[in-house]
């Protein structure tokens, strides 16, 4: 057993938790190694080294179980996603509590299960992938230089919503591109993010194939109701909203834009999202993966 913990994350919250989260560990008879890792890179290396089979508890935010999937999935480790961050839409999607020490606890009536890992640009991720309105929130909320708590969201959407031009968007889906004017671009492996908006719905984690969903030109208005609707997963339908699944997307744009995939910076479009198929095993919940998700647990 392998217990990574980002201490930064949610301001600190999951560095806290740790202590506690290894305390459990051991009462369920594991002997953890823990590591207080400084970096993401530091956490993918960690997981990379692991001996297969090593059970690898990663206690942090969604960008940290990406970075510990990013190295998993070579090593042959197995993940168990722990909630340390603000967001914590990986471990909501799966179905697993937001308590870590509570999951722990529940650990010998979880089982291990294969799933599918998104590649952006090459770069290994298991939530949403994205640009335009929704990345350019994601850059206001990391920047913000006050404590916001759960506001961080909603500060950045309100300044994106402020700051956002008319771009246009081209998106590819297995070789067949749209162009349009519009707001955003998600491709989904869970297809969660910003703390419970399902903007990816229908997407599924072990079924090898990708969703993108975007939003075309709408009013300022229209884009606040997909964005409350997508909290259920019921924006799809609306004017404007487009969802389509492949195993090859492209997004690029007619000014620069930045990617983000599981809330961390990945760089610059154009990018091109892959799916390594049921390349990394999780430790999950009896049930179809993502099947038991409720924003209460």
């Amino acid at each position: 057993m392998l217990l990574l913990v980002n201490p930064t994350a949610g301001r600190g919250r999951a560095g806290r938790l740790g202590p506690s989260v290894a305390d459990a560990l051991r009462q369920q008879g594991f002997s953890p190694v823990v590591v207080m890792t400084g970096s993401l890179a530091e956490a993918t290396q960690c997981a990379r080294r692991a001996a297969e089979g090593t059970i690898v508890a990663a206690l942090g935010g969604d960008g940290f179980l990406g970075a510990v999937a990013a190295g998993a999935r070579v090593s042959g480790a197995v993940v168990l996603p722990l909630a340390g961050g603000r967001g914590n839409d990986t471990v909501r999607r799966l179905g697993l509590p937001l308590d870590p020490v509570r999951a722990v606890r529940a650990i010998r009536e979880l089982s291990v299960r294969s799933i599918d890992v998104g590649l952006v640009n090459g770069r290994p991720f298991l939530g949403v992938a994205h640009a335009g309105f929704d990345a350019l929130a994601n850059e206001y909320g990391n920047a913000a230089r006050f404590p916001l708590g759960p506001f961080v969201y909603l500060y950045g959407g309100i300044r994106a919503l402020r700051a956002w031009r008319d771009v246009t968007l081209t998106v590819g889906v297995d070789g067949q591109e749209r162009s349009f004017t519009g707001w955003f671009a998600a491709v989904g492996g869970l297809g969660q993010y910003g703390k419970g908006l399902r903007i990816c719905p229908n997407a599924e984690i072990d079924d090898g194939l990708l969703d993108v969903v975007s939003l075309g030109k709408s009013s300022i208005a229209h884009v606040v109701v997909v964005y409350l609707l997508s909290y259920r997963g019921r924006h799809l339908g609306r004017p404007g909203v487009s969802s389509r699944r492949g195993r090859v997307i492209s997004i690029s744009a007619d000014r620069e834009l930045n990617v983000y995939a599981d809330g961390e910076l990945v760089g610059p479009l154009p990018m091109t999202v892959t799916v390594d198929p049921s390349a990394l095993r999780v430790l999950l919940p009896t049930g179809r993966p993502g099947d038991a998700v409720s924003p209460s647990r």
